[in-house]
Formats: C-alpha cells, sequence, structure tokens
C-alpha cells in the first residue's frame, strides 16, 4: 500500500499560503513590540532553545520563528520534489531555486534585525530600513512562489524570453520594480506609525511635515504619493501591456491585479483616515503582498504567452510573412509526472 503523497502544486500552494502567514505574523510582532522578546538571543531565545517561562511577546516571538523555521523546510522540500522534474519542468526548478534563496536572505535578515537589537522599543533609522529591506525580500519571495506555482500548476510556458520582448520586459520590470519600492516606503512608514503614533490625522499630517520630527515619521509621507504614483503607472502600462499581447490565460490575472489594487488604496487611505488600527495594517499588509504575486504571476504569463496569431504577421522591423520564433515549450503536460514526482 503506497502512502498518499501530496503533489508538486499543493506544496507550492503551500510554501506561498505559509510564507503570506508568516509575514502577516512578523507584522504582529512589530505592531506588539515582541520583537525583543526572545532578546538580543539567535537561534536560541534568552539563551534556551525552548522557553521554558515565556511572557505573551517570548511567544509571540518563539511562534513567529518556529513557522518561519517551518516554512523554510516546506521550501526545500519543495526544491527538492522540482529538483526531481527539472528536466521535464524546468520553469518550476528554476522559480523553486529563486525561491529558497529569498527564504535563505529572509532566515539572515531575521536573524540581523535581531542579533543587532534592531527591535522592541529601537526607534532608529537603521531599524527602519531593516523593516523596509526585510519586506521587500519578502514580496520577492512571494513572487517568486507565485511564479513557481504558475509553473507547477501547468499555467506557464518555459522558457520566458524576456529579451526578445524588450517592450513587453521594460514595461511590467518598471512595474515590479515601482512596486518594490511602493513596498520599502510602505516599511518605514509602518515602522513610523508603531514606534511614533498619531493621536490625531491632523497632527499626525503636522509632524510629517514638521523639521524636527524624526526622519521615520519625515518619511511615511512618500508612501501615499507613491501608491498613487505606481497605480497610475500600473493602470495604464498593464493595458499597454495587454494590447502588446492579448495572452487569453492572463486575462484573469489582469482583472484580479486591477480589482486588488483598487481595493488596495481604498484600503490605505482607510488605515491613513483612522490611524492605523491593527487590523487595518494587517489586511493593508495582505491586500499589498497578494497584489505583487498577482503581478509576478501575470508577468509569467504574458512574457510565456504564446504570440497572438495577429502579431505573428509583422516581424520586429515591420516586415510581413516572417515566420515567427519558435514557441515556449509549455509545462502544462505531464502532470503525473509532477504529482509523482
Amino acid at each position: 500500500m503506497t502512502r498518499p503523497r501530496i503533489s508538486l502544486p499543493a506544496l507550492a500552494w503551500t510554501a506561498l499560503a505559509g510564507n503570506l502567514v508568516v509575514i502577516l505574523q512578523g507584522a504582529v510582532v512589530r505592531v506588539t513590540h515582541s520583537g525583543a522578546g526572545c532578546g538580543r538571543h539567535w537561534p536560541t531565545c534568552n539563551g534556551e532553545i525552548v522557553p521554558l517561562a515565556p511572557s505573551t511577546a517570548t511567544m509571540i516571538e518563539f511562534s513567529h520563528r518556529l513557522l518561519s523555521l517551518g516554512v523554510l523546510l516546506i521550501g526545500a522540500w519543495l526544491l527538492a520534489r522540482a529538483f526531481r522534474v527539472r528536466r521535464e519542468h524546468p520553469g518550476t526548478f528554476a522559480f523553486a531555486t529563486i525561491s529558497f534563496v529569498f527564504l535563505i536572505v529572509e532566515a539572515l535578515l531575521g536573524a540581523l534585525t535581531v542579533l543587532w537589537g534592531l527591535t522592541g522599543d529601537n526607534a532608529t533609522v537603521g531599524r527602519g530600513l531593516m523593516v523596509a529591506t526585510h519586506l521587500v525580500n519578502s514580496v520577492l519571495l512571494v513572487g517568486a512562489l507565485a511564479a513557481t506555482v504558475m509553473y507547477a500548476s501547468g499555467r506557464g510556458r518555459w522558457p520566458l524570453r524576456p529579451g526578445s520582448q524588450g517592450v513587453l520586459s521594460t514595461t511590467l520590470g518598471v512595474g515590479l520594480v515601482g512596486m518594490l519600492v511602493l513596498m520599502f516606503s510602505g516599511g518605514i512608514a509602518a515602522m513610523g506609525n508603531t514606534i511614533f503614533p498619531s493621536e490625531t490625522l491632523a497632527a499626525g499630517l503636522a509632524a510629517d511635515f514638521d523639521p524636527a520630527s524624526h526622519p521615520l515619521i519625515r518619511l511615511r509621507i512618500l508612501h501615499p504619493l507613491i501608491a498613487v504614483t505606481v497605480g497610475i503607472y500600473l493602470f495604464v502600462s498593464l493595458g499597454f501591456g495587454w494590447w502588446l499581447k492579448p495572452a487569453p490565460e492572463a486575462r484573469g490575472l489582469v482583472r484580479a491585479l486591477f480589482a486588488t489594487y483598487v481595493a488596495q488604496l481604498v484600503i490605505g487611505t482607510a488605515n491613513l483616515a483612522f490611524l492605523a488600527p491593527v487590523a487595518l495594517q494587517l489586511l493593508h499588509l495582505a491586500v499589498a503582498v497578494l497584489a505583487f504575486g498577482l503581478l509576478a504571476a501575470l508577468s509569467v504569463a504574458l512574457l510565456g504567452a504564446e504570440v497572438p496569431a495577429r502579431s505573428r504577421a509583422v516581424t520586429a522591423d515591420g516586415a510581413p510573412g516572417t515566420d515567427p520564433a519558435p514557441e515556449p515549450a509549455s509545462e502544462g503536460t505531464g502532470r503525473t509526472a509532477m504529482e509523482n514526482a
């Protein structure tokens, strides 16, 4: 009797969902000031492998470490499974590898945050930069896992060949970089709101423009401005990208991304108006991470999609009738091999 095994697509989804939970749990650690719950000890907690008489802050921080270890092991498992089907499904293996690299970096950033004392009530600019850097790596991890899910589920084509799609690649690349800048500014804004909460919206805005305010306060005003700018770019660029390559398989992702970003602007406005309550902060973060994951998946879908028939009649230099370049191979075949890997 053979033991039931989790399929590779299910494992990729599990890794993605698990890391989303870890990201949100990390935000809980920040807003509850529990980052110093294990002191400046890593990988031990206050010098113990398992804290025997933990405080609330220690339990929150230690549970975050345990879950982080869990998703690291899942990432290693995913990479091992993808390695077994690397010849038939190179896209799955490529993005599973990239995901695991980001997982390692994630663990190292967490360790440095603790060892350098960038936790608890530390109000330095260095802590804000570390939080923002950590958040950027987290969303890059989610983006890589979203691409892994695409290929593991048989919805992506390999290779992507971005070099032969210069305009589309640049359009999508600028959008991804813009989202990363937005996430970086969001990390700084979140740190400012945590360390220096405002009593009223008017007082918060006044502090944002006060030259005597702490840098983390003065920098947080950039986040909503960047959010609007990136939002406008995404609406225009994705419409342009769809015009360049109207791939049917990307239609649902385009719609989902538009809806998610509109929802994010509404949530962000409410978060600002109500002075960033914990529930709205977590919702704001979750939707932001979802938006980046969708953009990463959409980029894979568009770059790997077959060239529409109406685009094949004209080559890059405008000459009609030239045979198109070989199309990328789909990873949608071989589902049995994927499930049994």
